[in-house]
């Protein structure tokens, strides 16, 4: 997909500027001398070495980034993200979960890419004051002042069906007394694939409005990100926001139109951003489809509650056409959450596949075993993806494969008829024992023990049909590192 790149390196040239001045109260405030202490918890090397990152996080597993007791103030937050080869959906796959004074409840919980205004699976800058994505666009930094009295813990969680292949985070924080009167931060994702559209007459109530934020007690709400997927056929754009508060069936905050709420006017029609609102994507994808992300952030203006609040926006356009809506809400409250809806499952989860014919077939290939981590872990095969040093393989990673004594076949993307050479190469992971390796119809070859720096492994011509499969066997008494399958046409 398409970046616009040019577009990007303007507006933050012209943010860096704008925000500048937005933030002249912060600079005010730094003559303030607090009572408190400054600390960092980060992924740096605990070895004193050079490798600062979590790797190979596996599916399923959480991992605690910060836990202290209070009082204190998170001040700022950072991330970066690298991927094994293939991956799409990283930053939609982990999620970040934030707890405050010792709750079993998250007050935070969304994808890690949506909470920093990466919808749609995707990258690129974001420009504002409390959330900022790098030009490159690969660091996520948010700056939402996050204080607590007792305790904080922040986790992360990878939801996906493959290992991430290195995390890097800072988050800084301080320690010392925190006013009585600070509510603690809460975040929240929704996602809802194919909305229908729905009639802009007489919706007074805002039943069939979609949600952004539905939250019970007392606090204020200080933004959000919304995520739309549009299919061609209409202007997704002339829906109000409508805020009900304190249970009134009427919304006594009422707009105009949603670029409205998002401080545009007559449309959306170019990138922008700016400390309280903006538009960091807006792209037209070859089958036609568009995704816009856009933002608001009620930091002059937060719109304050007593006892509960609920954040709607209409969803109007071209009947028969249906739409993709996601969103992340910020918000503020005096107790921590006690109660959270699951995340969304499945094709509301993640975003939507815009491929819009079969992929080409390949007539060479140097295919990273990693990418099978999912398909095998799927078909009940103890497979993983390990991240290596640099240099040791051909892709930041090998695929460990634990099935003692089973035939696990490893299926080669989808090749054009034809002959083929086909090497694999196999990484030596401490565990010596023969290695038996065949192509689908071939003679099998042994490889007694993986040599230290690994082996490359010359298997039989391959006969490729217009089903396109290329399958290569393994079996091995104890587990096998395989790094790449390299297929090539015959000469």
């Amino acid at each position: 997909m398409k970046t616009h790149y040019s577009k990007f390196i303007l507006v933050a040239v012209f943010l860096s500027l704008a925000a500048t001045t937005a933030r002249a109260t912060d600079l005010a405030d730094l003559a303030t001398v607090v009572e408190r202490t400054s600390h960092r918890a980060s992924s740096y090397d605990r070895t004193g070495a050079n490798d600062d990152n979590i790797t190979s996080f596996e599916p399923g597993r959480s991992i605690t980034l910060l836990d202290t007791d209070g009082p204190g103030l998170i001040t700022h937050m950072w991330f970066t993200v690298s991927a094994f080869p293939g991956h799409a959906t990283p930053l939609r796959d982990l999620v970040i979960r934030i707890y405050w004074e010792n709750s079993t409840v998250p007050s935070v919980e969304a994808p890690l890419g949506d909470f920093f205004g990466l919808g749609h699976g995707r990258t690129y800058p974001v420009q504002s004051l409390p959330i900022n994505v790098g030009a490159d666009p690969k660091a996520m930094n948010c700056y939402w002042p996050m204080p607590f009295q007792k305790h904080a813990r922040i986790e992360l969680y990878n939801k996906g069906r493959r290992s991430i292949r290195r995390i890097y985070f800072n988050l800084d924080y301080e320690l010392g007394p925190i006013p009585d009167n600070q509510g603690l931060f809460h975040a929240e994702f929704r996602s809802v694939r194919n909305l229908k559209p729905q009639s802009l007459e007489g919706n007074t109530k805002g039943e069939e409005n979609y949600v952004i934020l539905d939250a019970q007690g007392a606090g204020q709400y200080v933004g959000c990100f919304l995520f739309v997927d549009s299919a061609p056929g209409g202007w997704w754009g002339e829906g109000d926001e409508m805020i009900f508060i304190d249970g009134e069936q009427k919304p006594s905050i009422n707009g105009t139109g949603t670029e409205d709420y998002f401080c545009e006017a007559w449309g959306f029609d170019r990138v922008t951003g700016f400390p309280y609102y903006g538009l960091p994507l807006k792209d037209k994808l070859p089958d036609g489809w568009s995704q816009t992300s856009c933002y608001r952030f009620h930091v002059p203006d937060p719109v304050r509650f007593k006892k509960s609040i609920r954040v709607t926006i209409e969803h109007g356009w071209k009947k028969g056409v249906v739409n993709d809506y996601s969103s992340v809400a910020y918000w503020y409250q005096r107790k921590p959450a006690t109660e959270r809806d699951p995340l969304p499952e499945g094709e509301n989860y993640q975003p939507r596949d815009h491929l819009t014919s079969d992929p080409p077939r390949l007539s060479s290939v140097r295919w990273p075993a990693v990418q099978a981590e999912e398909t095998l872990r799927a078909a009940g095969v103890s497979a993983r993806a390990i991240t290596t040093a640099y240099g040791l393989t051909k892709f930041g990673g090998l695929l460990r494969v634990d099935a003692p004594n089973q035939n696990v076949a490893l299926s080669v993307p989808l090749l054009a008829p034809g002959s083929y050479q086909v090497q694999l190469r196999l990484v030596d992971i401490g565990q010596p024992a023969p290695v038996t390796l065949r192509l689908d119809g071939g003679a099998t070859k042994t490889v007694e023990r993986v040599a230290p720096k690994g082996t490359v492994v010359e298997l039989d011509t391959a006969q490729v049909g217009q089903d396109g499969k290329l399958i290569v066997n393994a079996r091995s008494s104890v587990p096998v590192g395989v790094d790449y399958i390299l297929v090539q046409p015959a000469k």
